[in-house]
């Protein structure tokens, strides 16, 4: 969880990159730059309301200032530095394809399924929506009780309200793109607005 430390950190270097004084902060926020100050530099805890305020004064989204991990406005992975997924969590092979971005609502990853590798691999019901591309192989989609198929190039896109998965068709490997609004976590403790998938 994120100190108070952290959270004024993260007030003070945003309000210092757009440029604000304490004192303009104070005018566009309606909280005093002493109480500003104090929340800066640690001294005691807004409340949700306040960093609301706070947030929009600066033009973020208040859950940067809440996200254990400082994510970048702007996220770039590159194909050779891409993080591995864990599989004990994904059930299939794969790569982080974006770290996320401060109050995002979607993550990038690419799944795969190595040749003659046939299992179903399942998720439980979570909110939210995901959305598959195969790039390579055949997959039969669960969608509850509903199953389809899809090939290279195909799209499927659903809530994920229900459990839901896919199993290689075919002898050849399966690359799938996934896009989904619930991040995939390394360990099951870790928390963050994004929410966990796995």
């Amino acid at each position: 969880m994120i100190t108070k430390e952290d959270l004024g950190a993260r007030v003070r270097g945003v309000r210092k990159e757009r440029g604000l004084t304490l004192k303009q902060l104070e005018s566009t926020s309606g909280f005093s730059a002493t109480h500003i100050s104090e929340i800066e530099r640690g001294k005691t805890s807004p409340t949700v309301g306040a960093l609301l305020r706070i947030a929009r004064a600066l033009e973020m989204d208040p859950s940067y200032f809440l996200e254990e991990e400082r994510l970048s406005e702007v996220a770039v992975t590159r194909a050779e530095r891409r993080p591995p997924l864990p599989e004990e969590r994904t059930q299939a092979g794969g790569e982080y394809l974006s770290p996320g971005i401060p109050g995002g609502r979607l993550n990038a990853y690419l799944l795969r399924l190595e040749a003659g590798d046939t299992r179903n691999v399942l998720y439980e019901p979570h909110a939210g929506e995901e959305a598959f591309y195969v790039l390579q192989g055949r997959i039969e989609v669960a969608l509850g009780e509903r199953r389809l198929t899809a090939g290279p190039g195909d799209a499927v896109h659903y809530a994920s309200d229900r459990p839901h998965g896919f199993r290689n068709l075919g002898e050849g490997p399966v690359e799938l793109l996934l896009i989904s609004t619930r991040h995939v976590g390394r360990t099951r403790t870790t928390s963050g607005t994004t929410g966990r998938l796995f």
